[in-house]
């Protein structure tokens, strides 16, 4: 992994160099091998999710662009960023073609995988084949946005349809481990579910967030609506966290006033007065995970599409104290950007807590560079906020192979 000073200027520079290497080819009548070129691939993450069996793997659903064609998969990394296996996702080129991956809960390390492609939801056994015994019929009739497994086997599932199987559904459904709808809700109005989080606190219920009302729902274990007081306007909410120590609160971010973030209560849903943002985030917060090590549990990682946090820069991720105070412990120095457009705002689109007991934290997303490194669409972060150079993607596409500094 390279410090270099990148650019709009490099990405042309490649793109001319390979188109020269094909005007070459065709010159000499060659037909030409992928060592006659250099490779250019961006990889776009929005899904990540640490393997739980132990190996300290990382499952990760990406969209590789390349000169070639758009390919989507899913990807299990090992421990340093190379590649172990893939499964490809089919034909989509989309960026939103994989939006959550959800490790299974009853032990059986499964992997569950939902987005934008045909049926919406599929599972993957631990060696990344394709799981017969989930049967979905013809499946959702929309994106599938996010997923959690509860540790009987069933999974709740949260998105953008309304039919499951031939069935009347409405946003949020609960399956069984064999794919079989056991209820959702249909006829609460419950569409555009963006987000699902366990309540945590010995129950199967549920808070959902979403693009419509309610903004932050609770449900039960048969979806009947508990109370949650929080409704933002617009009704913009894409990631839920909630904390598993009383006073068993919620985290809610994404975009809505005041400051794209906020906690709740989770026993009335009113917003904790002690959690306080100020002017908080200058876009939308688009994930949410909590950090868990040492003199730092309680504090909660926040990622999105902002550049700001109270007035400093924040380019795409923040680590923030139980009090809504920005930790400057974890330094981030210029953030995440992309150097080919740096008019746009950065583009953190999922975290994920290690479980190796490092306490680091992964990031995916849209962006190129992170603090001036390249990163090609997913890092691994120390503590501190710096770059873990040990994570080095390798991921195979095409015949060729992407990395951190292929784009």
């Amino acid at each position: 992994m390279k410090v270099i000073a990148k650019g709009w200027w490099r990405r042309l520079l490649l793109t001319g160099i390979y188109a020269l290497g094909v005007f070459g080819i065709l010159a000499s009548g060659g037909s030409g091998s992928s060592g006659d070129r250099d490779f250019i691939c961006r990889l776009i993450v929005q899904a990540i999710a640490p393997a739980l069996d132990g190996s300290f793997d990382v499952w990760v659903g990406v969209l590789s662009q390349t000169e070639d064609g758009n390919f989507d998969s899913v990807v299990r990394l090992n421990a340093d960023g190379s590649e172990q296996l893939s499964f490809d996702i089919g034909p989509g080129g989309s960026a939103s073609a994989v939006r959550t991956i959800a490790i299974a809960a009853d032990g059986s390390n499964d992997v569950y995988v939902g987005g934008d492609f045909s049926k919406g939801i599929l599972r993957l056994n631990a060696n990344g084949t394709l799981d017969p015994g989930f049967a979905v019929g013809t499946g959702f009739n929309g994106r599938v946005a996010t997923i959690v497994p509860l540790a009987n086997g069933d999974v709740y599932v949260g998105g953008f349809f309304d039919d499951y199987d031939g069935t009347l559904v409405s946003g949020l459904v609960r399956l069984d481990s064999n794919g079989m709808l056991l209820f959702s809700t249909a006829g609460a109005g419950v569409s555009n579910v963006e987000s699902i989080a366990l309540a945590r606190d010995g129950t199967d219920d549920i808070y959902s967030g979403g693009l419509a009302p309610p903004g932050v729902g609770r449900w039960s274990d048969t979806l009947v609506a508990q109370t949650a007081n929080f409704t933002p306007a617009p009704y913009s909410v894409f990631s839920l966290a909630t904390v598993p120590l009383v006073p068993l609160e919620i985290y809610v971010g994404g975009n809505f006033v005041p400051g794209n973030i906020v906690r709740l209560n989770s026993f009335n849903g009113n917003t904790d007065g002690g959690f306080i943002v100020l002017a908080g985030f200058d876009a939308d917060v688009l994930s949410l995970e909590l950090a868990d090590a040492g003199d730092i549990a309680g504090d909660i990682y926040a990622g999105g599409a902002f550049k700001e946090y109270q007035g400093t820069s924040a380019n795409g991720i923040v680590r923030l104290e139980v009090n809504g105070d920005r930790d400057f412990g974890f330094d981030v120095g210029s953030g995440f950007t992309d150097p080919d457009d740096p008019a746009s705002l950065s583009k953190v689109a999922t975290l994920a807590q290690a479980v190796d007991g490092s306490f680091e934290v992964y990031v995916g997303g849209g962006f190129s560079t992170y603090d001036g490194v390249d990163s090609n669409g997913i890092a691994r972060l120390n503590v501190d906020g710096s770059l873990d150079t040990g994570f080095a993607v390798q991921i195979s596409v095409d015949g060729e192979t992407c990395s951190n500094d292929t784009i």
